[in-house]
């Protein structure tokens, strides 16, 4: 879903979907594993965005499958064909899952994905890399906690 980060950028593609090139400019492992920690926490959609530079990539990922919305970056009114749209059949907990999977298997460059130009102060590697594991982990946690949720017949309201 996530391809390891490599000078700034990172792509993304759901199954069935194109591959979106994701910048820097937006702290996709941080803000993506909170999303879905709340999403998972509270048993809600939840969406996640990232910058193309130009353009916005937003995945709106709901119980059963995943809505990906690719738009412009600008503020006037959009025509027809400035936006595009794209489902993948991708639930929740699997989106959840392949997340998780992926920052953690390049967790170190993720780390440094998002710079803050040289400010110690706000870029601290060791804590930040720290708050990242404590991100997973809580993200496994809830991955374990509702796999039944998505077993069977339930259906969400």
């Amino acid at each position: 879903m996530l391809e390891k980060p490599e000078y700034g950028w990172s792509n993304f593609q759901l199954p069935g979907t194109k591959s979106y090139p994701l910048s820097y400019l937006d702290d996709i492992a941080v803000d993506w594993l909170e999303e879905t920690i709340h999403g998972l926490e509270v048993m809600t959609p939840f969406c996640v965005k990232g910058f193309m530079e130009p353009g916005r990539v937003l995945c709106l990922v709901s119980y059963w499958n995943c809505h990906i919305i690719c738009e412009p970056d600008e503020r006037e009114p959009f025509v027809p064909g400035d936006v595009t749209h794209e489902i993948s059949h991708t639930n929740m907990l699997e989106f959840c899952t392949i997340l998780c999977q992926d920052i953690r298997e390049n967790l170190d460059e993720w780390v440094s994905f998002t710079d803050y130009f040289g400010d110690e102060e706000l870029f601290n590697t060791k804590k930040r890399k720290q708050m990242m594991e404590a991100l997973l982990s809580r993200l496994e946690e809830l991955i374990a906690k509702r796999a039944e949720d998505f077993g069977g017949n339930v259906t969400f309201l």
